[in-house]
């Protein structure tokens, strides 16, 4: 090998070291090991869950979540295809005519999952009502020994001009809508 050869690895080895520098590795190396000792480990939590949702103790109904390791989230709701069929604490909503919910999640310093999902809400057929955004907030621990989860969310409606996203708008009637849930994994058994 020549001596240009073994100079020019050498200059490019050491223009690379600021970059490699081992004080920024351990700086972040020393935050996410405190942050797994904890348990907030993403890994853990990833998956889908199929939820039970009560509004003032009254079962409303199914819900399914999902949380992805890159931070999105998904939701699907029971109840979304209107009022009929649904259970009877469920009957007394303004709208259930409303799509999926997309969003993303993450861990809380306090070791909580929130999350936020918005969607979109149709009126009756026979209503002159106009289509607005929903928005959930979510709020959850996870139990890695039984694989379930228990929180809360809150649901509140935007007229669809409106940012869903800026706490100073104001919200639909009689808003938020607080529910309890209760949910576990779903996992696939061999």
């Amino acid at each position: 090998m020549s001596i240009r050869k073994i100079f020019t690895i050498l200059t490019v080895c050491a223009l690379s070291t600021p970059y490699l520098c081992p004080s920024q590795a351990m700086a972040q190396s020393v935050k996410d090991s405190n942050f797994f000792q904890q348990g907030y480990n993403d890994k853990f939590v990833v998956g889908t869950y199929i939820l039970s949702t009560f509004l003032n103790g009254k079962f409303v109904g199914r819900r399914v979540i999902t949380l992805t390791e890159d931070g999105n989230f998904f939701a699907i709701d029971s109840n979304q295809g209107g009022t009929k069929g649904v259970p009877i604490a469920a009957q007394s909503f303004p709208n259930n005519r409303f799509t999926d919910g997309r969003g993303v999640w993450k861990f809380n310093k306090s070791g909580e999952i929130t999350a936020t999902s918005l969607n979109f809400n149709f009126p009756a057929p026979e209503s002159t009502a106009s289509i607005t955004t929903g928005r959930a907030d979510y709020r959850f621990r996870f139990n890695r020994m039984t694989q379930t989860v228990e929180g809360t969310f809150e649901v509140r409606t935007f007229d669809l001009t409106k940012n869903p996203l800026d706490e100073n708008e104001p919200v639909g009637e009689g808003e938020p809508f607080r529910f309890t849930f209760t949910g576990q994994r779903v996992i696939v058994n061999d």
